[in-house]
């Protein structure tokens, strides 16, 4: 019997991210610190390997289900100081949040080496599954985004499954780099319908429009952290399976039908999502319509395999919108942790607020005139919104917790927080200048270069829907980045977690200072 040959050195990162999740289920009080100590051992294990040569595993032939390349690694490694970071800006928790967590992050860093689709998908299904228990917190709210996200994952990934089949149908393989030499002489009509299945089921994931609708809401809802954790991990889970799928397996024998649909997924997220940010007046939403925006942009160099230049250039293609997934990401990760530091650790809604007030035990009569009274005092939508007089309300309802972090709040709520808590304002800034990609965080403007100098050689059109999208986001990014830096409200907000929220800086301060690092890591080859 022959056994398969196993690389566990190219496996390590991978191994570290499933002990800690172990550990964090089984280690009570101290699961937190476990699951965080595994996970950053598990990234600086993956810089280490992807320092080293190229490995890989689990070979059928010369093909392999698992590759730890350079690319690969510096992903792996993302993911798992992401999960740090969340972990950090959590506050307390129970052991099982911590193991959903973590679960999590190994399914991301499985994600990050995976070459073939069975692979892809469980990897990617792994990343998500916990995800449905963490957007769920007490209250209808919370119940809503959680059914949301989970009727969406679902719808997402039977699709993706499908296109899956059809392209195994056609191509006989599940492997990667088998698909690119079997599509070719396959049925086109067979290979356009999996390549669009299998394309838009992982575009749910990237929240790409017209798959889109399930953002908003569920970030929206979601506790702060988690929403955190959407809108940068998950994304960029979404973002590696589509690059992966396009470069290793669909650019040699699908180009055509492939650049299709990857170029109308970029058109109508950039168009989809700078508008409809436009109109918002909470945070939370604004970030999450914007993010839609910045996934058009993430997936418009991989729309360039319908051109014969943009062919000979697919690794660029595939290294620029790689690049720009990860600026995007570590950006999205700042602003989210920012605003999770400087809003109120527990919340709840209407109901829970009014059911904590009535059984409060220092709730007085005279608190509980003004829930009766409703909609028309101060102190019962402060409670709603975790603002200030809120969090006084829930004090004197006998300070029942309620758990779950509180949703971002009006975008006027930031007004004066420069000046309140200049530490989690500062990062908040950065983080939305270069998601706007303007100097001085350079992040964004280098991200956005990298994936104009693609388009303008191969897909020129497709380059000025760009550059007016980013043209498009300035005016809503610009306005509230003045409401944080001279708005004159009297925020009463303290900036808390200033260990994370200085890390995740000096981590976007290094890309706008060291550029180079993040694309020769994110430089993608066969």
């Amino acid at each position: 019997m022959r056994v398969q040959a196993i690389d566990h050195v190219a496996l390590l990162p991978l191994y570290l991210a499933a002990g800690a999740a172990v550990l964090a289920l089984f280690a009570g009080r101290a699961a937190k610190g476990c699951m965080m100590i595994g996970l950053t051992a598990a990234a600086v294990a993956a810089l280490w390997v992807g320092g080293g040569e190229d490995r890989s595993t689990f070979a059928v032939g010369t093909w392999h289900s698992f590759v730890a390349d350079d690319a690969a690694m510096g992903a792996a490694a993302l993911f798992a100081g992401l999960s740090v970071l969340v972990a950090a800006v959590s506050g307390r928790q129970s052991g099982e949040y911590w193991f959903l967590l973590a679960v999590s992050a190994a399914g991301g860093i499985t994600l990050a080496g995976a070459r073939d689709l069975i692979t892809l998908i469980v990897a990617l299904e792994t990343l998500t599954v916990p995800l449905y228990v963490l957007v769920t917190k007490p209250g209808r709210d919370g119940a809503e985004a959680g059914v949301t996200f989970l009727i969406a994952s679902i719808a997402s990934s039977a699709t993706a499954l499908m296109g899956a089949a059809f392209l195994y149908a056609a191509a006989g393989t599940l492997h990667l780099e088998g698909l690119a030499a079997g599509l070719a002489g396959a049925d086109p009509a067979l290979v356009a319908a999996g390549a669009a299945l299998l394309l838009g089921g992982f575009a749910f994931k990237l929240a790409a429009a017209p798959l889109h609708a399930w953002a908003p809401l569920v970030l929206e809802r979601a506790p702060l952290p988690i929403a955190t954790y959407l809108a940068s991990a998950s994304k960029l889970g979404g973002a590696i399976a589509i690059i992966w799928v396009v470069f290793f397996g669909l650019e040699a024998g699908a180009g055509t039908a492939t650049g299709i649909v990857v170029a109308a997924l970029s058109v109508a997220s950039i168009a989809i999502g700078n508008l409809g940010a436009l109109v918002q007046r909470r945070t939370v939403p604004l970030l999450a319509w914007s993010g839609i925006a910045h996934a058009g942009y993430a997936l418009a160099p991989l729309a360039v395999v319908t051109t014969a230049t943009g062919r000979e250039d697919a690794p660029a293609a595939a290294s620029a919108a790689l690049a720009y997934a990860v600026f995007f990401v570590l950006l999205e990760a700042g602003a989210f942790a920012s605003l999770t530091a400087v809003r109120p650790a527990w919340t709840s809604d209407r109901a829970a607020g009014v059911e904590a007030l009535a059984v409060g035990e220092h709730a007085t009569g005279e608190r509980r005139d003004e829930i009766a009274i409703g909609e028309r005092r101060t102190p019962l939508e402060g409670l709603k919104t975790g603002g200030p007089q809120g969090s006084d309300l829930k004090a004197s309802a006998g300070n029942i917790p309620v758990q779950g972090s509180g949703e971002g709040g009006a975008i006027a709520e930031l007004s004066g927080l420069w000046r309140s808590a200049p530490l989690p304002a500062s990062l908040f800034l950065f983080s939305v200048i270069g998601l706007a990609g303007l100097p001085p965080a350079l992040a964004g403007t280098f991200a956005k270069v990298a994936i104009l100098e693609v388009l303008a050689s191969s897909a020129l059109w497709l380059a000025v829907i760009v550059a007016a999208g980013a043209v498009l986001g300035l005016a809503y990014y610009l306005p509230l980045a003045r409401t944080v830096l001279l708005g004159r409200g009297p925020s009463t907000a303290k900036g808390r977690f200033a260990i994370a929220l200085a890390a995740v800086g000096l981590a976007l301060l290094a890309m706008t200072l060291a550029p180079q690092v993040v694309l020769d890591f994110t430089a993608v080859s066969r």
